[in-house]
């Protein structure tokens, strides 16, 4: 029963990787998170922290398997994930400026203020933060 459920989880992720990809080769980002990312909470659910390393390792092996998944293709798709399962996320995204003059840009994920995907506190820390995506709040219900 546990591999089945492992299975789905997985296949699942690839197959949200994989539209993310995909979508990114033929529209903008915003149109994707837009169609994808569910608003939830901003309550950042720390006691499911289980369910946000499963999603964070489903997504980064999925991605080894389809060409050009970007940071961008994971972060987007991690959040889209989490966010089904009503856990808030940011996407942030940075430029650095390397040894050769070169501009690199970069996307991670951030979930209870910790980086959780593409990079950890100290290899993020050398951007130059220029944009913050975070999961949509939901509407109050009245």
């Amino acid at each position: 029963m546990r591999t089945l459920r492992w299975i789905g989880i997985y296949g699942l992720c690839f197959v949200v990787v994989l539209t993310v990809r995909i979508g990114l080769w033929t529209t903008r980002y915003q149109r994707i998170r837009a169609v994808l990312v569910r608003p939830c909470d901003p309550d950042p659910q720390v006691e499911r922290i289980h369910t946000v390393a499963r999603i964070v390792r489903a997504v980064s092996t999925s991605a080894r398997f389809i060409p050009d998944a970007s940071c961008l293709t994971q972060s987007i798709a991690t959040q889209a994930l989490l966010s089904w399962k009503r856990i808030p996320s940011v996407i942030s995204m940075g430029v650095l400026k390397d040894d050769q003059a070169v501009l690199r840009v970069h996307a991670w994920v951030v979930w209870n203020n910790e980086v959780i995907l593409e990079g950890d506190e100290d290899s993020v820390s050398n951007f130059s933060k220029i944009l913050d995506l975070p999961t949509p709040k939901a509407a109050p219900i009245s």
